[in-house]
């Protein structure tokens, strides 16, 4: 990443939110509603880049692989749903490996480290290196530990102990919340433990005492198998609607977890990278998607099983504006 050569000025900016928008309840979240959200805060996420409105559909990313030298993969809804692997992929990652393909996996998932999902995604009969992935808290801890915001870090969601940061003490919030005022940043990481009790006294303390928020995980929802869980983005969302300074994110869509992916895919390749042979695959199009346009980068959205599951893409697309570069149903 780029910010180790010069010191960030963590300032404090908020949102002209839209008063009249109505964040639907969690148990009436689907597809269009989460469109939604994402579409009323769209202003904060970075810039859609793509050049041109083309768009090649196919049945399946096997039959596009020729096309890149790497993939970027998401992890839920393109690898597995909750505790099931995607359908075909294992057979569709063997025959890139055999093409040569670098193949990285590029998560929002934070809760937990990289070495974690890797292991679990072994359980579930692929293979992948420890090498093989980045995670939004991997980018989270690489770049507050260039860049220090001061004091104590104050963390929710973390479910494992090895977090780290040099130059910077953290303390877990859901283990000190009578400290809550007293830390000079919030770092969001997950929703495992979650609690409206937490929503409210993050809010009471962000509106008294506005400082550095991180959050490292934009997404909304991640999709299991009958079921979304509620992660990090929607409880941040909620907070900026309500007035609270704006969040340095850490994640797709945002460059930072790109810039270190590109990085590790050359440290893996031993070569510098043609991004228009580098493709991001993902069932989201505000994270995955929007994210690889804005990098410059080739977006493959997957419909099939994820998030747009069952869901008529075409009209979202229109509506967003944000246009893959591939459309495939399936592995």
């Amino acid at each position: 990443m780029h910010q180790n050569h010069k010191k960030v000025i963590f300032s404090i900016e908020r949102m002209n939110v839209d008063k009249k928008f109505d964040f639907p309840l969690i148990k009436n979240l689907n597809p269009i509603e989460i469109v939604k959200i994402y579409e009323n805060f769209r202003t904060i996420f970075p810039k859609d880049k793509k050049k041109t409105l083309d768009t090649k559909v196919v049945e399946n990313l096997k039959d596009v692989l020729d096309d890149f030298d790497v993939l970027l993969l998401d992890a839920f809804g393109v690898l597995n749903i909750g505790k099931n692997l995607v359908q075909g992929i294992k057979e569709t990652l063997e025959l890139a490996r055999d093409k040569g393909i670098i193949l990285l996996i590029v998560t929002n998932g934070a809760s937990y480290n990289s070495a974690r999902k890797i292991n679990q995604l072994y359980e579930l009969g692929l293979d992948f290196s420890y090498d093989e992935i980045i995670s939004s808290r991997d980018v989270a801890e690489r770049f507050l530990s260039l860049n220090s915001p001061g004091g104590t870090i104050g963390i929710f969601g973390n479910m494992d102990e090895d977090i780290k940061f040099n130059n910077a003490l953290s303390i877990s919030i859901e283990n000190n919340l009578n400290k809550l005022d007293d830390v000079n940043s919030i770092l969001f990481l997950g929703t495992s433990t979650w609690d409206p009790l937490y929503q409210d006294l993050l809010m009471d303390s962000m509106l008294r005492f506005p400082r550095p928020f991180f959050v490292a995980n934009p997404d909304i929802i991640a999709p299991h198998e009958n079921k979304y869980s509620i992660e990090p983005g929607f409880y941040s969302f909620l907070l900026i609607n309500e007035g609270i300074n704006l969040p340095l994110w850490f994640g797709k869509p945002f460059s930072s977890i790109f810039e270190l992916a590109l990085e590790k895919i050359e440290n893996l390749s031993g070569n510098n990278i043609n991004l228009s042979r580098v493709g991001m695959v993902g069932d989201t199009l505000h994270t995955d998607i929007l994210g690889a346009n804005s990098f410059g980068i080739k977006s493959i959205l997957m419909t099939g099983h994820g998030f747009f599951k069952n869901q008529k893409i075409s009209s979202i697309i229109k509506e967003t504006t944000i246009i893959p570069d591939y459309i495939v149903q399936n592995p």
